[in-house]
């Protein structure tokens, strides 16, 4: 005999709760109690509950068919500019890639400016919720913000770029050591032997280390390449920085650098050197409007996208809360010919 399915009616008759109240709890919506969502969720668990993926398409289907009264929304919460001088340049491309996404994809995307104060995490979630958002995108945080309490429960969430909160979501971000590694090979390709990596203290330990990560890997795949120690720099402290580089350089006898700094120029000029002339400096983060016009661009509006399909995934399947096993998804970037770093040719005999 076949066995017979078990629905959700059953499920609401075992939980003597109707059968709307088994379809918000199964979808782990935050209109319920978590006390009740987790009771009727274990109710199904016991009798073998499984949702049924014909009857999930048909109903999406459905869906598809019918002119939407209100479109679902997603939030992307992004860091407040309040007195900085910074571009943004990377922040823009994120919200423009999410932008163009959410257009394509039939969602309404609010942006939510987040500051450092303590209690923001807590202020946002019951502003998502009055609106009825149930999406959260964490754009890009300050990386010298360290925790950041939402109640996640209520919310499918997703993060870019922002290992440093340590939160257990996914994550969609550029792949910095994918992107070092080519800029390596890019310089060796170039000519250069003895090629530096430059890059911001708090950036690489936010980010796990990446930078440095790849430069070593690659520096090893290359017999002809000097092996150097990565010169990792700190904000806010520029005299400091240029004594260090300074040294860095002639020690080391270094004729190209990598940084993901825009400001390496000025370093460099301010450390006596002549850039391009005596030195050669290739980007780790191209900026159109600031810094070094050559070097490796990162794919920011490509992540921005990437960050609302894979949100949009689990708005989908109801996928609520942290993560247990969180999975990155890392997108890799591409070299962008400039005059900044200009070919340098082979000495006779090398390789």
């Amino acid at each position: 005999m076949p066995i017979l399915r078990v629905t959700m009616s059953d499920v609401a008759k075992a939980a003597k709760v109707h059968q709307t109240t088994v379809s918000l709890a199964l979808r782990n919506d935050p209109r319920l109690p978590r006390e009740t969502r987790a009771r009727i969720q274990a109710v199904a668990e016991s009798l073998g509950y499984r949702p049924d993926p014909m009857l999930s398409a048909l109903s999406m289907y459905r869906a598809s068919r019918v002119r939407a009264t209100a479109q679902p929304s997603m939030a992307i919460l992004m860091r407040s500019r309040n007195n900085r001088t910074d571009t943004f340049f990377a922040d823009d491309q994120f919200l423009k890639g999410a932008r163009a996404a959410c257009e394509r994809m039939g969602y309404r995307l609010t942006v939510f400016s987040v500051g450092s104060g303590a209690g923001e995490g807590a202020r946002l979630s019951r502003v998502l919720r009055s609106r009825g958002i149930g999406g959260v995108i964490l754009g890009s945080l300050d990386i010298n913000t360290r925790e950041f309490e939402m109640e996640w429960d209520d919310f499918c969430a997703i993060c870019i770029e922002t290992h440093h909160l340590g939160l257990s979501l996914h994550t969609v971000g550029n792949n910095q050591v994918s992107i070092t590694r080519a800029a390596v090979r890019k310089a060796f390709e170039l000519g250069y032997r003895r090629i530096g990596l430059a890059v911001g203290l708090v950036e690489e330990f936010s980010l796990r280390k990446p930078f440095t990560m790849g430069y070593l890997v690659e520096v090893h795949e290359h017999k002809g390449l000097a092996k150097l120690p990565p010169l990792l720099l700190r904000s806010n402290e520029t005299p400091v920085t240029v004594k260090r580089l300074g040294a860095w350089l002639k020690r080391h006898r270094i004729d190209a650098i990598l940084s993901n700094w825009s400001t390496m120029p000025d370093l460099l000029r301010a450390a006596g050197y002549k850039v391009p002339g005596d030195m050669r400096v290739a980007t780790l983060d191209y900026n159109p409007h600031r810094g070094v016009f050559a070097g490796m661009r990162q794919s920011h509006e490509i992540v921005g996208g990437r960050a609302v399909e894979a949100l949009s995934l689990l708005m989908k399947t109801h996928q609520r809360g942290p993560i247990r096993l969180p999975n990155v998804t890392l997108v890799d970037g591409c070299w962008q010919d400039g005059p900044e770093m200009p070919p340098k040719r082979r000495a006779s005999g090398e390789p």
